[in-house]
Parts: structure tokens; C-alpha cells; sequence
């Protein structure tokens, strides 16, 4: 078999794309010193999640980020918050 069949399948191709954004998202992390979780998962899920929520309470405003990327069976989340 030769490496270059194996990069050439669409699912190589997939993995390879997640694994370079869940190596993004720990750089970001770390960049924010955020909360950074690897964990496995139960079952088999490919994607990645970006979200932020903004939360007003006694006139503070906060922002919560979030950044989920799911490998397979491993999951890699970057978590923090910014205030103001």
C-alpha cells in the first residue's frame, strides 16, 4: 500500500483537518489561559464547535468561550472567560 493512496482517502483527509484544528484550539487555550479538557468519549463523533455566550448580572458583563473539537472518540475542549 502506498502513503500517498492513504492521504488521498476523503477519511485520512478528515482526521488530518481535525487533528491540525484540536492542536489550534490548545494553542488558543493556552494563549487565554483557558480551561483545557481532553476526555474520551462514549461513542463516535467528528466535528468541531465554536460558541461564545455573553451574561449580564448586576450590570458585569461576561463572555464565555467555547471551542469543542471531537476526534473520533477523544474530545478536546478549551473553555475560558472574559470580563467587561
Amino acid at each position: 500500500m502506498d502513503i500517498s493512496y492513504l492521504l488521498s482517502m476523503p477519511v485520512v483527509k478528515i482526521f488530518i483537518f481535525l487533528y491540525i484544528i484540536g492542536f489550534i484550539f490548545i494553542v488558543i487555550g493556552y494563549r487565554n489561559k483557558a480551561e483545557i479538557l481532553i476526555s474520551p468519549i462514549k461513542g463516535f463523533v467528528i466535528g468541531a464547535l465554536v460558541n461564545d455566550e455573553t451574561f449580564i448580572e448586576d450590570d458585569n458583563t461576561s463572555t464565555e468561550y467555547t471551542l469543542q473539537c471531537l476526534i473520533g472518540v477523544i474530545s478536546i475542549t478549551v473553555i475560558w472567560e472574559v470580563n467587561g
